[in-house]
Parts: C-alpha cells; sequence; structure tokens
C-alpha cells in the first residue's frame, strides 16, 4: 500500500460525500467509512482502555515485580 488518502469529509443535505483521488492511486481503491470520533468518545476509551490494563493485573504483577525492581535504582 503505498498511497494511503486520510481525509475527514462533511456530508452534503443528501448525505452525500464527494471525494477527488489524485491519479497515482490508480482507477480501483476500496474505502472504509468510520464516523469522526468525538473528544468525549477518545476520553472514554482512553478511560476504558486505562482500567483494562488496571484490571489485567500487569502493573500489580509485572511493574511491581522484583525482577523490574532494578529500574528503580537507575
Amino acid at each position: 500500500m503505498s498511497n494511503v488518502l486520510r481525509k475527514q469529509l462533511t456530508v452534503d443535505e443528501n448525505r452525500t460525500i464527494h471525494l477527488v483521488l489524485p491519479p497515482e492511486m490508480g482507477n480501483e481503491v476500496e474505502i472504509i467509512v468510520f464516523p469522526k470520533p468525538s473528544k468525549l468518545a477518545d476520553k472514554q476509551e482512553s478511560l476504558a482502555m486505562a482500567k483494562m490494563m488496571d484490571d489485567s493485573g500487569f502493573a500489580k504483577n509485572i511493574l511491581n515485580s522484583t525482577e523490574e525492581d532494578c529500574w528503580n535504582d537507575l
């Protein structure tokens, strides 16, 4: 995948988007459409990821292990 085009577009009154492709992308492309995430959604996802890591015990079991404690002396 040598060429990638990323655009944030707004639909028109007919719920249509218009996209002009550069010639180097060729005549056949694959289109994937994602809704633009809100800042609230980004924050909620970050909090969910932090909770998932905390629930996994990674911080307690790995970062607090005596083997990893050697990094605190640096």
